[in-house]
């Protein structure tokens, strides 16, 4: 079935708008909820302990900052897979393996923030003893689920989200600083610090906006073809 191409166009300028929304607001929500929990973990190493007690001392900061990874991850999906522009499109390759990447990493941030938030707040509540602990925390890190999850986690949108930018820049979707400032997010993400958390939510904004902005201007307006994004027909 063919829309009339009023409709056509009314429909993927909503699902554009939708998608460029999220792509603002997935990264924004997952650097400030990572911001929130520099804060509330001591800096260096901390023990499992340590970091309960933190979490005990600020349980709805720490609430907060779990759902707001949360809702990153839910929000990137769609919007990285929205980024997927049309076959035979310059970079397009490039780009189409970012986003499945963004989009995979995203899916495993998810798991990620339930296995790593829940748990130190369950012990508190549960007043768990310190033994019991950090024996939890040593199995956890060999466990090969939780290994795996974070391996998907880190690869997905740390490699992911540099692969997409240089595919977005090829493409000519975003200028050259939007690149830089994802170099920035990356490295702010696998930084310790409250200073590099800070740091990472600007580059965040930098980085995916123009992004974002690329999805709006690329909608078709009526009898035209896309030039960019997914195509979004039925």
């Amino acid at each position: 079935m063919t829309l009339p191409p009023h409709r056509y166009c009314m429909n993927t300028t909503t699902r554009s708008r939708v998608a460029a929304t999220l792509l603002v607001l997935g990264p924004l929500t997952l650097t400030v909820g990572d911001l929130l929990r520099r804060i509330i973990v001591p800096s260096g190493s901390p023990s499992a302990v340590a970091i309960t007690h933190a979490v005990a001392d600020h349980q709805n900061i720490w609430l907060v900052a779990g759902l707001l990874n949360l809702a990153a991850a839910v929000s990137l999906v769609p919007a990285a897979l929205a980024l997927i522009p049309g076959a035979g499109s310059r970079g397009a390759r490039t780009t189409t393996i970012g986003a499945c990447l963004v989009a995979t990493g995203s899916v495993a941030a998810a798991a990620h923030t339930v296995a790593f938030f829940s748990p130190y707040a369950l012990y508190g509540n549960a007043g768990t003893p310190h033994s019991a602990i950090t024996a939890f925390d040593d199995a956890s890190e060999s466990y090969p689920l939780l290994v795996l999850v974070i391996a998907l986690f880190m690869i997905g949108l740390m490699l992911g989200s540099l692969v997409l930018f240089v595919g977005l820049r090829r493409a000519r979707r975003v200028p050259i600083w939007a690149v830089v400032a994802a170099v920035v997010f990356v490295a702010c993400g696998s930084s310790g610090g409250v200073a590099p958390g800070i740091l990472g939510v600007a580059a965040a904004l930098v980085a995916f906006v123009p992004a974002a902005r690329s999805l709006v201007a690329s909608t078709p307006v009526a009898g035209q073809p896309a030039t960019g994004g997914l195509s979004l027909t039925s």
